[in-house]
């Protein structure tokens, strides 16, 4: 028997014609591609339009910081300012208060300053001059001797051994005076104005000397006192003008001085003088 003959699968060539037609065509895409992006890029989409949008909104945001940024620096240079300029005018006037109280306490030392004592050569100096009394007698008697005076009469004078009369009640003209229960009648504490207060008696005084000055018709005719009104561990001193006629008057004064910002309240006059 003679065997069939095996079929064998038969290989197509491969066709160049169809590959070179293929990647011609894919040339000419890409030339033609990258001739529109080189000489008409607005025909081709935008890839990158959410990124771009993005950015810009990522700049303005960064841009509005910037701006309240800087105009958060002005501010601050602002304010800067302006406390400068009032540090310069309290020290001013701390400056002008603390002269104005220098001139006082030196009003107040040439005031207290006691008259000079005569010096002892002075006083050795000095020619004792006698007496108008002595004089007029050595001049009666013409001696340089004083005459001796005369014993001193005395008129109306008790006889001896009587009685001595005295301006008492007689006991047996009438009943005996009855005295009723005593009455203590406590003398008014004089009425003061408690103006200010501060740890420690200058700054009182720097204090009085401003308030006094600035307010003479209020405070014009008063004196200062200071009273301790602290503890040991937290000192305090208050400072009390007066004295006021009455309770009444000082609630007046108080209204008075609290209408132009000064604290004000109705006190006692006590306390040493500032």
């Amino acid at each position: 028997m003679t065997k069939p003959a095996i079929e064998k699968p038969v290989r197509r060539k491969a066709n160049p014609q169809s590959n070179s037609i293929a990647w011609a065509v894919l040339g000419a895409a890409g030339l033609g591609y990258l001739g529109i992006a080189f000489f008409a890029p607005q025909i081709l989409p935008d890839f990158s339009g959410g990124r771009a949008h993005q950015a810009e909104t990522t700049v303005a945001k960064f841009s509005g910081e910037i701006e309240s940024m800087q105009l958060s620096l002005r501010k601050l240079e602002t304010d800067m300012d302006r406390v400068k300029s009032d540090v310069a005018a309290q020290a001013n006037q701390t400056q002008s208060l603390s002269s104005q109280v220098s001139a006082l306490d030196e009003k107040i030392s040439t005031a207290q300053a006691p008259a000079a004592a005569p010096s002892p050569a002075t006083a050795d100096a000095a020619p004792q001059q006698p007496s108008a009394g002595f004089a007029g007698l050595a001049a009666a008697s013409g001696t340089d001797d004083a005459a001796p005076a005369p014993a001193p009469k005395i008129i109306n004078s008790p006889r001896v051994g009587a009685p001595i009369e005295t301006g008492s009640v007689n006991s047996g003209s009438g009943a005996p005076i009855a005295f009723g229960p005593a009455v203590v009648k406590p003398t008014a504490k004089p009425v003061g104005i408690q103006i200010a207060q501060d740890p420690s008696v200058d700054g009182l005084r720097v204090t009085w000397g401003a308030l006094s000055q600035i307010h003479p018709e209020e405070l014009g005719r008063l004196k200062a006192r200071y009273a301790d009104i602290g503890t040991a561990a937290a000192p305090n001193f208050g400072l009390i003008a007066g004295p006021v006629k009455s309770k009444a008057e000082a609630k007046k004064l108080c209204k008075a001085l609290a209408a132009q910002n000064i604290s004000c309240k109705v006190s006692d006059y006590r306390g040493e003088e500032l």
